[in-house]
């Protein structure tokens, strides 16, 4: 039993000096009797530091896909399920990959082979190298990684799809009258409105409001703003759209020949569908980058096509709408009026 002495005591059998902490004999590193009063002062030190503290064993680092597990959980609470599983999806494929090494030995080179291997293309990469980027990320913030590296991987180069996707009115017409009766009022506001396949989708009796011209939508891609999106429609939009209302009373007024509702999925499979019917290069999204290519064409302003849009800023509008490069009859009339 270790002695109960307040201060310096000696050990003659260590020839040292020991002090009781706690009910523990502690050596304070002072040797023979007669330096009682280094001891002493060792003593008042030690007193004085307080007990030393071991660390506490680090956690063994979670695997990668243990922090994607952890990533995707938080995401539920704060994300929208679309997002949500757009992440799934992209980290999903890396897991396959990597999933069972441990999260901190994951570098730069992991994931660049990882995205090479994927067989898509540079901007595919790119979108599914920054899902990668925010999981880790939100790993750093959450403490469980101690850098992002997705961070330091070459970001690979992107092209917008924006002037290939551009359906004007001629292919318009094509896919009108190939379409079905059903998803041909889709083709129709979305060449109208220059809408996102999403927000034409959410078309309900709720959010359509006849009086103003107008469909109001709370929950969208930009709501962060804390303002509504407001699709703004045309007369013959607002008459198509009661007689949708008319026609089903409550819900989505866009739907399938079986009355489902359309989804953005069977919007694309429906798009792909036409395109091989009918010849014609196009996804959903063509529409609304054909909407803003003729209205600047037409010489709106593009603070006003940007609001037509739903973007805060005119930033968005010039760096993916603004196709007037592939417009030669646009820039000769401009041309004309420089003298």
């Amino acid at each position: 039993m270790a002695r109960q002495v307040h201060g310096a005591w000696f050990r003659a059998s260590k020839d040292a000096w020991y002090a009781t902490v706690d009910g523990k004999s502690v050596s304070l590193g002072i040797k023979g009797k007669a330096n009682r009063r280094a001891a002493q002062t060792a003593w008042h030190r030690l007193i004085a530091e307080g007990p030393k503290v071991k660390p506490e064993a680090i956690p063994e680092a979670l695997t990668v896909q243990g922090v994607v597990d952890a990533f995707l959980i938080d995401g539920k609470a704060r994300l929208k399920p679309a997002t949500v599983r757009i992440y799934g999806y992209d980290l999903g494929t890396l897991c396959k990959v990597f999933g069972t090494l441990p999260s901190t030995r994951l570098t730069a080179k992991h994931l660049s082979r990882w995205l090479h291997g994927l067989g898509v293309g540079t901007t595919t990469q790119a979108i599914m190298l920054r899902s990668a980027s925010a999981c880790f990320g939100w790993a750093v913030r959450a403490e469980l990684l101690p850098v992002n590296p997705a961070c330091r991987v070459p970001k690979p180069k992107t092209k917008s799809r924006s002037e290939e996707a551009v359906i004007g009115d001629v292919d318009h017409a094509k896919l009108l009258a190939s379409a079905t009766p059903e998803f041909a009022l889709v083709l129709r506001v979305l060449h109208a409105t220059g809408a996102r396949p999403g927000e034409v989708c959410r078309i309900t009796t709720d959010t359509f409001d006849a009086e103003n011209a107008v469909v109001k939508l709370w929950e969208h891609k930009t709501d962060k703003t804390g303002k509504p999106r407001l699709v703004f429609l045309s007369p013959e939009t607002v008459a198509l759209l009661k007689a949708q209302a008319e026609r089903y009373g409550s819900g989505p007024l866009l739907r399938s020949r079986r009355g489902k509702p359309y989804s953005p999925k069977a919007i694309t499979k429906a798009m792909q569908y036409l395109q091989k019917k009918v010849g014609v290069k196009s996804i959903a999204y063509g529409y609304r980058h054909g909407f803003a290519t003729q209205a600047l064409a037409n010489g709106v302003p593009d603070a006003h096509v940007a609001a037509l849009l739903g973007h805060s800023s005119t930033a968005m509008l010039h760096r993916h709408y603004s196709h007037l490069g592939s417009r030669a009859d646009v820039l000769r009339e401009s041309l004309g009026k420089v003298r």
